[in-house]
């Protein structure tokens, strides 16, 4: 399936292992992890195409299935179970309709999606047409070509989905102490995917730059980053979370893929360079459930989202990222989320068998 700027290998839960170290074999064994290239496997070497997604039953009442999300290492043998992918997300509504585990209607059928990776539920809104989610459309999305159907999610029941409230340190700005740095000015939120902000002009950047030019060096900073805010709210670095962002203000860029075309500043409302970690790794895009932090981000009082914003009030915030342009609508009131939402498109790309090799199976069976 294609959500939005990703790919994922879509699981039936029936046909894989329970968690644990027999499903990381068979998933990596899929993907052909372990190796740069993925070679011996579906993954595309890329971790914007090297993930999966499982889809069961609802373990909650008020769910129509159960979705868990792995980022895949490529030359890591590692999956990731520990967070969400917004892009992946949208196609999990459209996989589940078309799959019967839940019942098509027009013209648009929403699914209630149980996020086993966070414990939240988020929303999705599929235009359905002829029993059937509708694939082409008027829609379009920066980093993907062409348009389709619009499918809309709203994250605002993700809150405090990895700490338990949606400002972890209970102030929209925090000094962080960081070895090799010293101390940054951060606002660490968590709504949909747990992530720590900060001035790129802090690290000595214009908040333009392209994923070629993050180097090691840079790219451990941003690491450091992360360890020292996982520290500070608490939870194991180890995680990845939170996820370091790097935010500019609004300026003219050129988008990756089509360097001939240059986004006008007047088009975003900032600049934001998302890292996955570890190990490090810029997004060539933007995550979904990224923007969606960001997004919320934007709104709270006195962040540093919000000071790089500029102040504007718009319920819309549109990020400037290496693909181009990313939209989010947001409504808060006090510290309560009433809505974080953006939309995507979706699609099914391939359906069939996939093979792992016998001694992975003998490996599960044992």
């Amino acid at each position: 399936m294609r959500g939005g700027t990703s790919k994922a290998v879509f699981f039936e839960a029936s046909d894989l292992p329970g968690p644990g170290v027999a499903r990381d074999r068979v998933v990596l064994s899929a993907f052909g992890s372990g190796d740069p290239r993925q070679i011996d496997g579906l993954g595309g070497a890329d971790v914007l195409t090297s993930k999966v997604a499982i889809i069961g039953p609802p373990s909650r009442p008020d769910a129509d299935v159960d979705y868990t999300f792995g980022q895949v290492g490529i030359a890591e043998d590692v999956v990731d179970w520990n967070g969400n992918c917004g892009n992946i997300s949208s196609a999990v509504g459209v996989y589940a309709i078309e799959a019967g585990h839940v019942a098509a209607a027009e013209p648009e059928t929403s699914v209630r999606v149980h996020n086993t990776n966070t414990g939240s539920l988020l929303r999705l809104v599929v235009p359905v047409s002829e029993g059937q989610p509708e694939v082409d459309g008027d829609f379009s999305i920066s980093g993907v070509p062409g348009t389709g159907a619009e499918i809309r999610l709203d994250f605002a029941a993700t809150a405090g989905a990895t700490t338990g409230t949606m400002l972890p340190t209970g102030s929209p700005v925090d000094e962080l102490a960081v070895p090799g740095l010293g101390r940054l000015t951060v606002s660490i939120v968590d709504v949909a995917k747990l992530a720590v902000f900060f001035r790129a002009e802090d690290l000595g950047l214009r908040g333009t730059e392209a994923p070629i030019e993050f180097g090691p060096e840079l790219l451990s900073t941003f690491e450091r980053i992360q360890r020292a805010a996982a520290e500070l709210v608490g939870i194991d670095p180890g995680t990845g979370m939170p996820r370091p962002v790097a935010v500019a203000p609004a300026r003219p860029f050129r988008r990756l893929g089509d360097e001939e075309t240059v986004v006008p500043a007047e088009d975003v409302d900032f600049l934001g360079r998302w890292v996955v970690v570890p190990p490090p790794r810029v997004h060539k895009a933007f995550a979904g459930t990224g923007a969606v932090c960001t997004g919320v981000a934007a709104h709270v009082d006195g962040s540093v989202v919000q000071q790089v914003r500029g102040g504007s009030r718009d319920a819309v915030v549109r990020i400037g990222h290496p693909s181009g342009v990313f939209p989010v609508r947001v409504e808060l009131a006090g510290s309560q989320v009433l809505e974080a939402s953006f939309s995507r498109t979706a699609r099914r790309l391939l359906e069939g068998t996939v093979y792992v090799k016998e001694s992975v199976l003998a490996a599960r069976a044992g």
